[in-house]
């Protein structure tokens, strides 16, 4: 007898199936089936929901230390929960930060207690292979190079190819011409590299990396966030031009309409937030603090574009749940048997605004406010747990990546 069957309409196996059976043991999926099958508790799907895999953020911002007024640990993977997101990677430019074994060790005790979801961090650039390989060990997903490290960038590089340490890079230099940058970058890189561009927002970066992903040898992956694919400089009122600063800039609509086009073309390998949030008072001032929450619309956002016919959901389910999780080494991203239970109920006939006021971000506003969504989350399931049900569930329980992964062997 299972200790959950989840009943109804579900993404499987690349298709959306009418009446699947998930029956959910422990953590795991046991079993995955056509019609419904199984004994044990049922969660029978209404008309119009959908069971989806959840989705695994390669890029958020929790704050928290110095900065925990702006977010924290618990609100920021509270969030995450709310959005259908129960994997998140942490960028390491807190206050402090974290570029060191020790920093690292920290912050992830401070997870351990707080965190809702499971996570990751990434550690900042760091200057010694015996580093590298010590933040390898406590499991640091990859090293983020920002604008200012890249300064020295093949000091960095050696680091990485000695280490096995992989590299996500920020790729803004010379005033914050991300094109020139991307070029720099491609031109130092070697075969057997493995390098993350993050936040692509530019047609010609993009151009770039698609000629160098087939001829340089290198691992070459990008990551898009949702304002650079619906949001331009071109478009923006007036009123949220503050809201809506962040780096890169936003660009042209004829920009974000080729770095969209990259998801059904296979350049663009993930979607992650960027959630990024800062108080009220810092968006507003000049000039304006780079940023803002994600994590709660970045599902419903790409959903609503399967339902309006702009993009497949095989395409969606990929970049955003699939994709991201094989990037980080564990069994999520699929309604699979023998993956984790990491699953979200939406409602599909949903008809609703984006509210900044009903986050639970601590940061209230977003340029996305009052734009119209057609799916929302009804529940979350974060390794057969229930976290999220039109509220949050619990307080705290995720778990490291790389236990996650030692766990499963």
């Amino acid at each position: 007898m299972a200790d959950l069957r989840i009943v109804g309409r579900a993404f499987v196996d690349g298709r959306i199936l009418d009446e699947i059976t998930v029956e959910i043991d422990g953590e795991f999926i046991s079993s995955v089936s056509v019609g419904e099958s199984g004994s044990g508790p049922r969660l029978l799907l209404n008309k119009g929901q959908l069971l989806l895999p959840s989705a695994t953020d390669l890029h958020v911002h929790l704050r928290d230390w110095k900065q925990a007024y702006k977010e924290d640990v618990f609100t920021g993977t509270s969030a995450a929960a709310a959005g259908g997101v129960t994997t998140v990677v942490e960028m390491p430019n807190t206050l402090p930060p974290i570029r060191s074994s020790g920093a690292l060790k920290e912050r992830l005790e401070l997870l351990a207690t707080r965190a809702v979801v499971d996570y990751s961090i990434h550690i900042g650039a760091l200057e010694s292979v015996k580093d590298a390989v010590e933040a390898l060990e406590l499991g640091a997903c990859s090293m983020k190079l920002y604008p200012t490290d890249l300064e020295r960038l093949e000091s960095h590089l050696r680091v990485s190819r000695m280490s096995g340490m992989r590299l996500v890079v920020h790729a803004e230099l010379k005033g914050g011409d991300e094109p020139e940058t991307v070029k720099m970058l491609l031109s130092r890189m070697k075969v057997g590299d493995d390098i993350r561009f993050a936040h692509i927002s530019r047609a010609e970066s993009l151009r770039m990396i698609e000629l160098a992903k087939m001829g340089l040898g290198a691992r070459i992956t990008v990551e898009a966030a949702p304002h650079h694919l619906f949001l331009s400089s071109e478009e923006l009122d007036e009123n949220v031009r503050k809201i809506s600063a962040v780096r890169p800039p936003l660009a042209s609509r004829a920009d974000r309409h080729y770095v969209f086009s990259g998801l059904g073309a296979c350049s663009v390998d993930f979607i992650a937030s960027d959630h990024a949030p800062h108080a009220l008072e810092e968006k507003m001032s000049e000039p304006s603090a780079p940023g803002f929450p994600g994590l709660e619309i970045t599902y419903p956002l790409m959903l609503t574009e399967w339902l309006e016919g702009r993009l497949e959901i095989s395409v969606l389910v990929k970049k955003l749940c699939k994709a991201p999780a094989e990037y980080l080494g564990i069994p999520k991203g699929e309604i699979r048997e023998g993956f984790y239970a990491d699953l979200v109920v939406f409602d599909t006939r949903a008809r609703w605004n984006v509210s900044a006021k009903d986050f639970l971000s601590k940061a209230k506003y977003t340029p996305f406010e009052g734009r119209p969504l057609l799916a929302k989350v009804v529940s979350v399931f974060r390794r057969g747990e229930l976290v999220y049900d039109g509220g949050l569930m619990v307080k705290g329980g995720g778990m490291h990546v790389h236990e996650l992964k030692q766990r499963y062997g």
